[in-house]
C-alpha cells in the first residue's frame, strides 16, 4: 500500500463549552495526511506508517532514517521532530531514490551498519 504523504492539510478546530457564566473556548489543531489513494486522519497514518515498518521487517531502516535526520538535519532538534520527519521519509521510501540529496550518505551508513551486524553474528 502507498502511504506516500503528497501533503498536509492543517485546520484549528473550535470547541465551546457552555456554562452558566462565561463561556469556556478552546482550539485544537487536526491534521490531515493526504496520499494517492486517500485522505487519513494524521494519528491514523502514522499507525500505517509504522505498522507497514513492522511487517516488511524494517525497523532498523526506520530507525535510521530518525538518526540520520537528528545528526544532518538542521531543523530536526528533537527526538518528537525526527521521528514525525522518519515517517515521512520513510512512507516516500527515500532511500531508494537515487536523487535524493541524503542518497549517498544514507545508503553508506546502512550498509556500514549491516557489514557490523554481520561480522557481530560470526
Amino acid at each position: 500500500m502507498n502511504l506516500r504523504c503528497k501533503y498536509t492539510i492543517g485546520r484549528s478546530v473550535r470547541h465551546v463549552e457552555i456554562g452558566a457564566g462565561k463561556d469556556k473556548v478552546t482550539h485544537t489543531y487536526h491534521t490531515t495526511v493526504v496520499t494517492d489513494h486517500k485522505h487519513y486522519d494524521y494519528d491514523v497514518w502514522k499507525d500505517k506508517v509504522l505498522q507497514q515498518v513492522k511487517v516488511k521487517l524494517e525497523t532498523d531502516i526506520f530507525n535510521r532514517l530518525k538518526k540520520y535526520s537528528l545528526d544532518y538535519l538542521a531543523w530536526i532538534n528533537t527526538e518528537e521532530e525526527a521521528h514525525k520527519y522518519a515517517l515521512d521519509l520513510y512512507s516516500c521510501r527515500i532511500w531508494e531514490n537515487k536523487n535524493w540529496v541524503g542518497y549517498e550518505v544514507f545508503n553508506q551508513l546502512l550498509s556500514k551498519s549491516e557489514l557490523t551486524e554481520q561480522i557481530s553474528l560470526i
